[in-house]
């Protein structure tokens, strides 16, 4: 092997930006790691390892246990974290990176009815800094994953919720109960703000905060055979109608949305379809 192709095959530079190009180490400096090509190695042959367990169902099955009496309603994790939301009213997190990590109990706000049995909780989404707790009386609690057990941040529907989103990356909060779409998210200062309420014409089925928005927020809404582009300041836009055709499902990325509709009987020509 010549000198030139051993100096390139010994160059940390290079190796850590291959490294990071097939999507490893993404959170880590040149400095952290004496030998790149090594930790690609490892990488590959550990992505390797876990693709092949997952297809031949070969694993390790942990469970996360509460107190009997208490079912659970909805769970969500990001990062290895787990929150889940129990019949109680209860929501719990938990650690899955520390297993000896004991799982706190975010403190809720009492909805209008006062003191007493907390309503059970509807939905619950969490992501790397923010939890986010629906209960069924419409109330909203958001906690910061690095402020402890007393939400930031409250605010309150006159009816329950039909769906939540999170923004996967940023401090955004969708909700919509009834007719309404609401979008929270805070200023400038860090205090809590509402920059817009939506009025649609029907029930939300799917909701979804777009990622990577800088600025206001903005939420993409399924409503039966609607779909709304819902930016705040602006007017809500409808970007998919077609009557007689529900949206069955909905996801989002920075510049696209994807959602699936369902056709019937009289469309033999038109099958399901993803959008």
């Amino acid at each position: 092997v010549s000198r030139t192709w051993k100096i390139l095959a010994e160059d940390e530079v290079l190796w850590y930006r291959l490294c990071q190009q097939e999507g490893y180490l993404l959170d880590m400096s040149i400095s952290d790691h004496s030998c790149w090509k090594l930790a690609l190695k490892n990488c590959r042959a550990r992505e390797h390892m876990l693709k092949t367990n997952w297809k031949n169902r070969v694993g390790a099955v942990s469970q996360l246990h509460y107190e009997p009496g208490r079912v659970l309603c909805d769970v969500h994790c990001c990062d290895g974290v787990v929150m889940a939301g129990y019949s109680s009213g209860e929501v719990k997190l938990w650690d899955t990176r520390t297993w000896d990590y004991r799982a706190p109990v975010l403190a809720a706000v009492p909805g209008p009815g006062g003191a007493g049995a907390l309503p059970h909780v509807s939905f619950v989404r969490i992501n790397s800094s923010l939890a986010v707790a629906a209960h069924e009386d419409g109330t909203v609690s958001v906690w910061s994953l690095l402020l402890g057990q007393e939400p930031i941040h409250h605010f309150q529907h006159n009816q329950h919720l039909q769906a939540l989103a999170l923004a996967p990356g940023g401090a955004a909060v969708a909700t919509a109960s009834g007719f309404q779409v609401r979008l929270e998210s805070p200023d400038d200062r860090g205090f809590w703000q509402t920059p817009g309420t939506f009025e649609i014409q029907k029930l939300v089925n799917f909701l979804n905060l777009v990622p990577d928005v800088a600025g206001r927020p903005v939420a993409v809404a399924a409503a039966e055979d609607i779909v709304y582009l819902l930016e705040a300041g602006a007017p809500g836009r409808i970007l998919h109608s077609v009557y007689g055709q529900p949206v069955t499902c909905l996801d989002v990325a920075a510049h696209q949305a994807a959602f699936g509709i369902k056709t019937f009987g009289w469309l033999l020509n038109e099958p399901n379809q993803v959008l």
